[in-house]
């Protein structure tokens, strides 16, 4: 405890992270290449197979599974390790299950498994093919965490699980994202690099259609996405649910949903679904989950007259029936070295593992053969020999020694004649030696053709593969995803198409408060009122600042009925120094004039204002402490302007430019310590109007005012406000 350590702290926390980054990349997040699979998954499998749990033998409690790899392999926590044998053993998680299971181990709704006391497990049929020689020197072992066990770096796999399987997981500073795939479709790939290993990467993605999930559904995969997933190992493709309709009373139909997409709960889907009906959002009377061992969910639409396609496409396009897959295809080459890969490096690899796989089986084997065969000759010696090799053994004392100088035979041999039985001395016949030595060369003749012949190897390969896909079950075989390989898919629907739209106005106060409310018209008699707008349910508010932006806003979170209303500064993103100038209906008052202080101004059509930001966006560019004064909807064609030095101008709008944003244009030329005061449409039939004392003025000739725009303009006529608005 009393160590010093002198060093730079942040070279410290260099290696000490980058120790924890390689740790987490390579001893748990990533999976090897060779196996498909990650520590934790290896140790259980090899663990099930320590305790021979094979398919043709008895469950065995997960418990005990559990335990044994925890206490050998895997000192980390239980459940971590039992949700990883969980996975392995649900359907709806692995494309092909590595583990059969017996009692609750989870379901597509999220339920989780029962605790491991009460499940059972033992390995599937298929999983035998991970240990290919396990025994016989394929692959290469290493202590265990406490150095009292060996465990495999990697099963000799002859299934390209990494692949059929796909993995998930996220590391630090990368993550991986590989989909499961259909096993016949990638070994027919593996017998074309076999037989010709320059076969490219665009032949290889005429053989495999996309990825094949456990769930099914339907695939949409562009040409281009394809291309990227399985050239560059990265890239992202649509899983949709599969679906179809079906006729009940009065010529109504249900929709009735049979394969959900992959590592998607199917409770949360209702529930978002059941969300939507009951904000009014999508045209459904009711869902309803009739799924038993398969997936049914029913909808039922408001009526017969919806386009079922457009339905379904909403229900894609607004819950989880439809998500985009991203892939990222990192992988440990050799176990050690994290890459990104494509189609073709991850086959070619595996195909070089099983390469060596085989040979170290082979030498092993032929080293095993060699040692028998050095016995059986050993044998036909005790067989020519039989009474002095019996008389040596009963009357020499190291008959051992004696047996070797008398008949040259090696120690192997000497060991397996003393330790034969009497009773195998009967079974001592010269031709069956012969049988076996002649069956045991000619095995290590096709071993050593395995280890010296690349095209025998190739041969073997090839024959292996095709034994594999003709032995496995229609279940494994059959492709259980559709693959949509559309370059233009588009959802053909709206959000806004089926929504119910509902009318009514939106009141404005004096106070700039906010609300909604069914009916309102002119002839209310609340003074508090300053304005009104009509708007409907799809519509959207424009809100316009004295800064010169302008923000929008969904009407239909405006407080309605008896709520009181709401200030503009609890609904929007408002500064300090921002006034609320005017709002509008950006779906039906198309054309709006904004007019600053200074004299600038122009046209902007509303439904280019319309932004998603909430801080809104910047409209008017603003100079000298300038400010927007008013905005108007444009109703008329002349346009009146009121100035701080009581002049007045009115010219007619169309001379006024219509720009998305900018600084606008001189409206009325404005002068040292002037600015204008107000603005006003004005209707040539009615003249100008103004109120004064509450009262209504109207001058109805305004030939003596009318100029062009930038002009000064004249005096203000006579009786106009002292106040130089034109509303008092």
């Amino acid at each position: 405890m009393n160590r010093i350590i002198k060093d730079d702290i942040n070279q410290i926390l260099k290696s000490r992270y980058l120790s924890y980054a390689v740790s987490t990349i390579i001893s748990r997040s990533l999976p090897d290449l060779r196996d498909g699979l990650k520590p934790v998954h290896r140790r259980i499998i090899y663990s099930m197979y320590l305790l021979k749990l094979f398919n043709n033998s008895t469950f065995k409690k997960s418990a005990r599974i559990v335990g044994d790899v925890m206490g050998k392999f895997h000192p980390h926590g239980d459940q971590a390790i039992y949700q990883s044998l969980v996975r392995m053993a649900q359907d709806f998680s692995s494309r092909v299950t590595l583990i059969e299971g017996q009692g609750n181990f989870g379901n597509i709704d999220g339920d989780n498994a029962a605790a491991m006391r009460y499940t059972e497990a033992r390995l599937e049929e298929i999983t035998e093919l991970f240990f290919d020689g396990i025994e016989e020197d394929s692959t290469t072992f290493s202590n265990n965490y406490d150095g009292q066990n060996l465990e495999p770096d990697v099963l000799p796999s002859k299934l390209p699980n990494i692949l059929l399987n796909g993995s998930t997981g996220i590391a630090v500073g990368m993550a991986t994202n590989i989909p499961p795939h259909n096993l016949i479709e990638i070994n027919e790939c593996l017998i074309k690099l076999i037989q010709k290993p320059d076969f490219s990467e665009s032949d290889l993605l005429k053989i495999i259609k996309g990825p094949d999930l456990p769930t099914g559904g339907e695939i949409i995969l562009s040409s281009t996405d394809k291309k990227n997933i399985y050239k560059k190992g990265f890239g992202s493709f649509l899983i949709n649910s599969k679906w179809h309709d079906e006729k009940i009373k009065n010529g109504l139909y249900e929709i009735v949903i049979t394969e959900i997409p992959f590592q998607v709960n199917k409770v949360k889907i209702i529930e978002q679904l059941a969300n939507l009906i009951n904000q009014k959002k999508i045209p459904l009377d009711d869902v309803r989950d009739e799924s038993d061992e398969n997936v049914r969910i029913v909808l039922r639409p408001k009526n017969r007259k919806i386009d079922k396609k457009k339905l379904v496409d909403l229900c894609f396009k607004l819950t989880d029936l439809s998500i985009k897959y991203s892939c990222n295809f990192n992988v440990l080459e050799n176990g050690r070295i994290p890459k990104q890969l494509g189609l073709k490096s991850i086959l070619t690899q595996f195909i070089d593992f099983r390469k060596i796989t085989l040979k170290r089986k082979s030498k092993f084997n032929i080293n095993k053969n060699n040692k028998r065969l050095e016995i059986l000759k050993g044998y036909l010696i005790v067989f020519a020999n039989l009474d002095k090799i019996i008389n040596i053994i009963r009357t020499k004392d190291d008959p051992k020694n004696v047996m070797i100088k008398s008949f040259k035979l090696s120690e192997l041999q000497a060991e397996a004649i003393l330790n034969m039985r009497l009773g195998s001395l009967k079974k001592l016949d010269e031709l069956n030696i012969n049988k076996e030595i002649k069956k045991l060369k000619e095995i290590n003749t096709n071993l050593k053709k395995l280890i010296k012949n690349d095209d025998y190897l190739s041969k073997f390969l090839i024959k292996e593969i095709k034994e594999i896909s003709e032995t496995l079950s229609e279940k494994i075989k059959i492709r259980r995803s559709n693959v949509n390989t559309s370059d233009d898919y588009e959802l053909d629907v709206k959000i806004d198409e089926f929504t119910e739209i509902e009318k009514f106005n939106v009141l404005i106060t004096k106070d700039n408060l906010l609300k909604k409310v069914k009916d309102y018209s002119e002839d209310s008699k609340d003074h508090n009122i300053k304005t009104f707008i009509p708007v409907s349910s799809n519509h959207k508010l424009l809100i316009f600042l004295s800064s010169g932006k302008v923000l929008t806003l969904n009407p239909n979170l405006l407080p309605g009925g008896k709520a009181a209303p709401k200030s503009y500064i609890e609904l929007i993103n408002v500064g300090v120094d921002e006034k609320l100038i005017s709002v509008f209906n950006a779906n039906t008052q198309k054309k709006l004039l904004l007019i600053t202080k200074l004299g600038k101004g122009f046209i902007s059509i509303s439904e280019k204002m319309i932004t998603n930001q909430r801080k809104g966006k910047m409209i008017i560019n603003l100079k000298n402490n300038d400010q927007l004064l008013n905005v108007h909807h444009l109703k008329y064609n002349h346009i009146a302007l009121v100035s701080k030095n009581e002049k007045l101008l009115i010219f007619e709008t169309t001379s006024i430019p219509t720009l998305n944003k900018g600084s606008g244009v001189q409206l009325m030329k404005i002068k040292d310590k002037d600015f204008i005061t107000d603005s006003s449409l004005v209707d040539q039939k009615e003249g100008l109007l103004w109120i004064k004392a509450s009262k209504q003025k109207n001058l109805k000739d305004t030939e003596f005012w009318i100029g062009k725009r930038a002009q000064v303009g004249k005096k203000v006529p006579r009786g106009f406000n002292k106040n130089l608005k034109f509303n008092s």
